[in-house]
């Protein structure tokens, strides 16, 4: 069957000055002559501090990427290589390679049948091969932290890199688990171009992610556990802390980050409203009382049957549908399948018990895979756009489903 020859015929709407309010306090950033920053200046204090409070916690620190800070947030709660890293394959692929970097490694868990994120069940079946779990909040909808907490004797460590401003139960993302991690790369809500962001109420986690790659001028004025205080005058020399001008460019971020989450509330609305008038064949993750979800697209299941995922995705690009590519099938890299790339990497692979993955072992996650598209929702409001968006894709189901 030919797909119909409807298209979108609006442009997604950006928002024209999402960094123009920076404009000004970058140039004064540069006239301070103040470019990298061994200790926790002016511009990385304001940052931390506006990030703990949105997380609600005591701690943030900043890194040169999420990355960095998910390495961080697992050599501070204990990752070693004699045990795994409870994670799903729903993510990017730096949360799956953060277990390595911080000398462990994955074991993988079955998401949720009706959202992206780990299944608790899934959690506690893995519980006893693992060190910590790390949680992804996958396309900004919050994983159920109150049963994930509960399901393994485990310190969790949440990736909230899609999921800015985003709650759980009434409670902040990113102040559930040991830690929580947030990324500040270009294409995320709040953005300093690059960066990273841990947030935790937890000393020790703290303390620990801070020696890995800050400044040992930073480390000397703020190390107070005994047993790190002799790596005041090294630390683990990563280098992981963040440029000041990127921790100007994402404090500007954060000032409007509810206006833009508010407006990306009401177009996905629209869009709902739209293919429910149309008896669109499509559910919705259902978020929980007290909860609000972030913004990196959202994710929608085809209730009927998809013949060809790929096809589909490609009509719907080509129809003008903004999509966020599906992450790649990970557990099918030849990173994850072979053991020589691995430990040509992370020479302490060898010694661990690592298998790669079985890529049939997880059903919920497969059915996902095959049924899920995630469309990218504007953060300036266009009800138009979003209900011609809603009409197109109707068509496109019609003529991919069975």
């Amino acid at each position: 069957m030919t797909d119909p020859g409807r298209t979108v015929t609006l442009s997604f709407p950006k928002e024209p000055d999402r960094y123009r309010t920076a404009e000004q306090p970058v140039i004064e950033q540069l006239r301070t002559g103040r470019l990298s920053d061994t200790g926790r200046g002016p511009a990385v204090t304001e940052l931390e501090d506006a990030f703990a409070a949105l997380a609600g916690t005591r701690y943030a620190l900043s890194f040169n990427s999420g990355t960095a800070a998910l390495h961080a947030a697992l050599h501070a709660t204990g990752a070693s290589p004699a045990a795994g890293i409870a994670t799903t394959p729903m993510t990017w692929i730096s949360a799956i390679t953060a277990t390595f970097h911080a000398g462990s490694f994955p074991v993988f868990c079955d998401t949720e049948p009706d959202t992206p994120n780990l299944a608790p069940h899934a959690l506690a079946a893995a519980a006893p091969a693992c060190s910590a779990a790390l949680v992804t909040h996958a396309f900004g909808i919050p994983a159920r932290m109150d049963a994930l907490t509960t399901a393994a004797p485990l310190p969790l460590v949440e990736d909230c890199s899609h999921a800015h401003g985003a709650l759980y139960r009434h409670r902040p993302v990113g102040s559930w688990g040991a830690a929580g991690c947030f990324s500040l790369q270009d294409s995320k809500t709040v953005s300093g171009g690059e960066g990273g962001i841990l947030t935790t109420s937890d000393r020790a986690v703290y303390e620990h992610a801070l020696v890995l790659g800050h400044h040992p001028h930073r480390l000397q004025a703020e190390l107070t556990l005994d047993h790190l205080r002799p790596l005041a005058g090294t630390g683990g020399a990563y280098k992981f802390r963040m440029p000041p001008l990127s921790a100007v460019i994402a404090r500007e971020q954060l000032r409007t980050l509810a206006a833009r989450s508010q407006a990306a509330e009401d177009n996905l609305t629209a869009l709902r409203e739209t293919l429910h008038e149309l008896q669109a064949p499509v559910t919705w993750p259902t978020l929980a009382d007290g909860s609000r979800r972030g913004w990196y697209g959202t994710p929608v299941t085809i209730a009927h049957r998809v013949r060809d995922p790929q096809a589909l995705a490609r009509a719907a690009t080509t129809a003008g549908i903004p999509l966020r590519p599906l992450y790649e099938d990970w557990l099918r890299s030849p990173l994850l399948q072979d053991r020589q790339h691995l430990e040509r990497l992370w020479p302490h692979i060898a010694a661990t018990d690592y298998r790669p993955p079985d890529a049939e072992a997880f059903p919920h996650y497969t059915a996902a895979r095959r049924q899920m598209l995630v469309i990218k929702i504007p953060t300036c409001r266009a009800a138009d756009y979003m209900h011609q968006v809603a009409t197109v894709l109707s068509d496109l189901l019609a003529h991919h489903t069975r």
